[in-house]
């Protein structure tokens, strides 16, 4: 299995690792058919499927068609994941996509459930990229004959929700400078921020807190100042969409995830590479007692753990009384949203173009607009930065243009799912898809 980490420049020795685990025996092909799907072993943690769509009748995964013409682009296609109601029909997007392209599409049936948790989405998504890079991209443009070595490959990635997700951190991660690389990207509704905002921790002051704030300013003789509410979030104002309801999210962040930790991981929540989450990491999740005896003898180890941090902290504050006041303020003190430098210096990634869409009723419409208001924000500094037109207006107009058609961030009215028969959106998609990959 793929280890997760931060460090970006994945070896080749996973993807070594991968072609010499592919014996014969794994694929499952038909020559004939327009359809072929490949199992792919993840080391010891079972397998994947990938299905190749390709417009060409005769292209196999055995043996890639070698023409005259230029290799057929290839792309990557993420399902949206356990998230749609089973009784709404979808559609085939895979095959939608390959009807309207020229194109090779290749979904990656990545592992998602309660019992394939995160991390193993991504860990999926990254074998079989990696598979098709060795597959299926080297094969057809690096070693075919008169094709210049130095030919950098590119290839395209779209999915939505989950699957937009998944697509959003394999883009940002794989926009490499060198070697092939994502080159563009179409997210439609991702969930790029697991931390709802019903998780910010909107200060709900207690009765005596509020209280105790009136009786100082009366004794101060200051009116006591009205706290401005907080403008309402998409989240909780379209809560009850049709399609995707805000506690279907909840429900399945729950599922996914074993520990809050996992999903403030840059990896899952693609949002973070740009900001910090705003709140603290939550306490774990209690343990569920087995029977009414184990949850007596909880409830008394957890009674007796209190009674003795607390004597702890007493006899502290009693012998240090001026750092009770610190620690009170810090310990009150709340996590701030701050912004973070995306990509870093000397990474190697170059943020590729995307189209990102999302609906206004939708409840992820505010991360994922904000989401795309972000990545504009890096270009621009990245523009600024190389051509070193910090005092230069029209450079910076120009960075700012750029950005916009770079990163073009499209809101419609009402939810648009490609899974749930939109394939309109689709032929505009592979259409762009193939302007980019030519």
């Amino acid at each position: 299995m793929l280890a997760l980490c931060r460090c970006l420049p994945r070896p080749n020795s996973t993807r070594k690792y991968i072609c010499r685990s592919l014996h014969l025996h794994y694929y499952s092909t038909l020559s004939s058919s327009r359809r072929e799907q490949v199992t792919i072993p993840c080391r010891s943690n079972g397998h994947i499927t990938l299905r190749q769509v390709s417009a060409q009748s005769d292209t196999s995964l055995f043996h890639p068609l070698v023409a005259s013409g230029p290799a057929p682009a290839i792309i990557l296609y993420l399902p949206p994941g356990p998230l749609l109601p089973t009784a709404l029909p979808t559609v085939d997007v895979g095959a939608a996509l390959s009807s309207v392209t020229s194109a090779t599409v290749v979904q990656i049936n990545y592992r998602c459930s309660h019992e394939h948790r995160y991390p193993t989405p991504i860990h999926d998504v990254l074998t079989g990229y990696d598979w098709v890079l060795e597959h299926l991209v080297l094969s057809r443009s690096f070693y075919r004959p008169g094709r210049n070595i130095n030919h950098r490959v590119k290839l395209a990635v779209c999915g939505e929700l989950v699957g937009g997700s998944l697509a959003a951190m394999l883009t940002l991660t794989e926009c490499r400078l060198q070697g092939p690389y994502v080159a563009a990207a179409a997210i439609n509704e991702p969930i790029v921020d697991w931390v709802f905002p019903e998780d910010d921790g909107v200060d709900e002051e207690s009765v005596a807190d509020r209280f105790s704030s009136f009786v100082e300013a009366l004794q101060s003789g200051r009116k006591p100042k009205a706290k401005s509410k907080p403008c309402p979030t998409s989240f909780s104002t379209f809560a009850e969409n049709g399609i995707l309801k805000a506690s279907t999210l909840l429900k399945a962040r729950n599922n996914l995830f074993r520990k809050h930790d996992d999903y403030f991981d840059t990896f899952a929540s693609p949002l973070f590479n740009f900001r910090t989450a705003g709140i603290a990491v939550p306490s774990p999740r209690p343990k569920t007692p087995a029977d009414d005896f184990a949850e007596l003898s909880l409830y008394e180890r957890d009674d007796f753990h209190r009674q003795q941090m607390k004597m702890s902290s007493l006899s502290y504050r009693l012998q240090n009384p001026d750092m009770q006041a610190e620690e009170t303020a810090e310990s009150t003190k709340k996590p701030r949203k701050s912004h973070k430098r995306w990509p870093n210096a000397g990474s190697g990634l170059r943020i590729p173009q995307m189209r990102i869409s999302s609906a206004a009723t939708s409840p992820l419409s505010d991360q994922v607009g904000e989401f795309a208001r972000l990545i504009q924000k890096s270009i621009v500094a990245q523009e600024i930065k190389t051509v070193e037109a910090d005092g230069d207006d029209a450079a910076k107009e120009a960075a700012y243009m750029l950005a916009e058609r770079q990163i073009y961030h499209r809101t419609s009215e009402s939810m648009r799912l490609w899974s749930l028969g939109q394939t309109h959106d689709l032929k505009h998609i592979a259409h762009w898809f193939e302007q980019i990959l030519q």
